[in-house]
């Protein structure tokens, strides 16, 4: 859940705003050569100096807050803007350009917009362009350029292609019986582009039908998807471009885009559709390389090429960018990939008007989740590498250590805080109560279904560390599995020793895993496995003072839906 924060802006800010021709390509101001300081970069990244505190509150939707003293426009003439909060509407501009870090000189180019996409009156998407980086906006096309309605008159899915031709890739399907706009064909007009939802693509001519002259339609190049730009609102289609800043690497560059609405925004960037709604977004573009579309907060779907992909809170897109001028959307997006969200932290998140949810990510391998604050507390498994977990609150321990509680999708987890890279509003993670040391119960005597007293059962669980044979069996495989081969493990040792409420347990694993008791004799685990690489479930039974039983269930995130299961058996060594 996001928080309303004031929008402030909590550094210098540095930016060019021009008004070019439709489709030149701003230049981007480099930042000065040379090492700087570490003290420097740290000094810039936290906001300092704050001599713009506060200076874009109240953006309005269609806006740009210009920050800095000698920040201009040429609204239909010169004007200059000389105090930071000075706003420009955004219906004038042809491009935004903002510096790279200087952190000698304290300077991190910034620019704070109020993107109206297609929300409805009143709200906006919030945009914060920063560092070494241009957007510039998308001409609309004309009104009288030529268009005509084709449709697929069979029930049979007709291809679209990336291109006039069939050696481009298949990027979508037109249905049966459907219809599109389409809005140019190539020479020999046997091919005709139309408009989709996730952008231009090309049909075989013979495969639709059309009222019309098609050969009024333009022709353009065959491998030409950059077109489709419908009129509506300023910034609404546009172009990203952003550097690497190598003088400051924690300042970075690229475009924020925040939306606090219940509707869902819908803004083109790259060529790529974006859609989201309650969601935070960062985007990168490297010119010839790909638009990285990453989610901060919130879920997103990008489309490209007619194929769409949605990403949730810590993963990310990359959109392949190609074309004359290197930034438009030339392949399919790739599957979403997990993101470390510590690597934007230095981000200026701070002046977007919603905090971002506290997630944190294991700062180093082998982190270790535990079921309560403190290292005395049983272990559970360990931070899988790079994945987000959400912050439910935090603790201390006996010795005033604070950990944070995490939602790992099983039961919940404790890690400390100084092991983990923090990310969002973790200030304001509420302190929590920590759960109560168990230590297992005496012996009880069981009740019977009529009721009555049956004779007392004897805890056969150790009192010390002790060493296990034990032999695992085949693995059953279960669910819908690819055909690869069964995953066998060989007969092992296993270290077994009490814990408060529970049993470690350590096999193979690089790590042991704590086992919560359920009742005498039983414990059990359900979680993320140590590896990373999957969840893993284990039910232990002690039968008899030298003899233990346990059925594990392992599921690879490779393969979810198929399960391999394991009955083992085991006797006691010493």
């Amino acid at each position: 859940m996001m928080r309303r924060t004031t929008w402030i802006f909590g550094i210098v800010l540095m930016l060019a705003l021009a008004l070019g021709a439709s489709g030149s390509h701003p230049t981007i101001t480099r930042a000065q050569e040379g090492e700087q300081t570490d003290e420097q970069c740290a000094a810039l990244v936290t906001g300092a100096p704050l001599a713009a505190a506060s200076a874009c509150e109240g953006l309005a939707p269609g806006e740009v807050c210009l920050g800095s003293p000698n920040a201009q426009a040429q609204p239909g003439g010169d004007t200059a803007f000389a105090a930071a909060g000075d706003t420009i509407e955004l219906s004038v501009l042809e491009s935004i350009t903002t510096e790279a870090a200087d952190p000698a000189a304290g300077t991190w180019g910034v620019v704070a917009v109020a993107l109206p996409a297609n929300l409805p009156d009143g709200e906006a998407v919030r945009g914060v362009l920063f560092g070494e980086a241009t957007l510039a906006r998308v001409a609309a096309e004309a009104a009288d350029h030529p268009t005509l309605e084709v449709g697929n008159p069979t029930a049979t899915e007709a291809n679209l292609r990336g291109g006039a031709g069939t050696h481009y890739p298949v990027v979508g399907v037109l249905a049966g019986g459907a219809s599109a706009v389409a809005d140019g064909r190539n020479q020999a007009s046997d091919w005709v582009r139309i408009q989709t939802e996730s952008g231009p693509a090309w049909v075989f001519a013979r495969l639709v039908r059309w009222d019309g002259d098609l050969s009024a339609l333009d022709v353009l190049a065959p491998d030409d998807v950059s077109g489709g730009v419908e009129s509506g609102a300023p910034f609404a289609v546009m172009t990203l471009a952003s550097g690497l800043d190598d003088a400051c690497a924690g300042a970075g560059s690229g475009l924020l885009l925040q939306s606090e609405s219940e509707s869902e925004a819908q803004i083109r960037v790259n060529g790529a559709s974006l859609r989201f709604a309650n969601a935070t977004l960062l985007l990168h573009a490297e010119p010839g390389a790909a638009l990285d579309v990453i989610a901060l907060d919130g879920a997103a779907t990008v489309s490209a090429q007619g194929t769409s992909v949605e990403l949730g809170a810590g993963e990310q897109v990359r959109v392949p960018l190609g074309g004359e001028d290197g930034l438009t959307a030339s392949a399919r997006p790739a599957a979403a990939q997990t993101f470390a969200l510590a690597d934007a932290s230095n981000a200026p998140i701070a002046l977007l008007p919603g905090a971002l949810e506290c997630r944190v990510s294991a700062s180093a391998s082998n982190v270790t989740l535990r079921v309560g604050p403190g290292e005395t507390r049983g272990v559970l498994a360990s931070m899988q590498p790079d994945r987000p977990y959400r912050v439910l609150g935090w603790a201390s321990d006996g010795e005033g250590t604070p950990w944070y509680e995490l939602d790992t999708g099983a039961q919940t987890s404790w890690v400390q805080q100084d092991a983990v890279a923090p990310f969002g509003a973790c200030d304001a993670v509420a302190q929590v109560e920590a759960p109560p040391l168990v230590f297992a119960p005496p012996s009880a005597p069981l009740i019977s279904e009529a009721g009555e007293d049956t004779a007392p059962v004897s805890d056969f669980s150790p009192a010390a560390n002790t060493v296990w044979q034990m032999y695992p069996g085949s693995d059953q495989m279960s669910g819908e599995c690819s055909g690869a081969p069964a995953i066998n493990f060989c007969d092992h040792l296993a270290a077994i020793s009490p814990a408060s409420g529970g049993i470690m347990w350590k096999g193979m694993e690089a790590s042991p895993y704590y086992l919560q008791r359920i009742q005498p004799n039983v414990y059990s685990y359900a979680g993320p496995n140590v590896l990373g690489t999957g969840t893993i479930s284990m039910t232990l039974r002690f039968t008899a003072d030298n003899t233990v039983t346990m059925t594990q269930t392992l599921t690879l995130a490779s393969e979810p839906s198929c399960t391999h299961t394991y009955y083992y058996t085991g006797e006691k060594n010493w």
